[in-house]
């Protein structure tokens, strides 16, 4: 499968559409080329994510060393979504979220309202989660 038959196929199209719809703070859904075919079951997709918004939305501060990181202008990538939290009990404050985010994309997969030859044929699961330096709100930018 090339990227552009990925990026054309349907479950794909609904499962980025229903992932940036229930979880606003999710910006985009891409994947690697490479990854695509590289594992038999499964496709590891990158969350493009707003930490700032994910923070607001559940009520928690982003950790420092990625606040450095996006002033530096540099992304931020990790496999967990809680390592974008700044606090001690960061995994249990996360362990919901990517239980919905699964279950989310799970249910769509096995969905029987999508013909099987609009399926991919594989599962998409998290690969990682990505900050982008352009997530930063205003009052964090450095002057120029």
């Amino acid at each position: 499968m090339t990227a552009q038959e990925l990026n054309d196929n349907y479950e794909y199209k609904i499962t980025k559409r229903a992932l940036i719809k229930e979880f606003p703070f999710i910006k985009d859904v891409s994947v690697k080329e490479e990854a695509i075919n590289k594992w038999s079951g499964r496709i590891y997709i990158d969350l493009i994510i707003d930490p700032f918004a994910f923070a607001q939305q559940y009520g928690f501060r982003v950790w420092w060393p990625i606040i450095n990181a996006l002033k530096r202008g540099e992304n931020y990538m990790f496999p967990y979504i809680s390592m974008f939290i700044e606090t001690w009990d960061r995994v249990e404050l996360a362990s919901p979220i990517n239980k919905a985010m699964d279950e989310l994309m799970y249910g769509i997969h096995k969905s029987p309202a999508i013909p099987h030859e609009l399926k991919l044929g594989k599962e998409l699961v998290i690969g990682t989660f990505t900050a982008t330096p352009s997530s930063l709100p205003p009052d964090m930018l450095s002057p120029q």
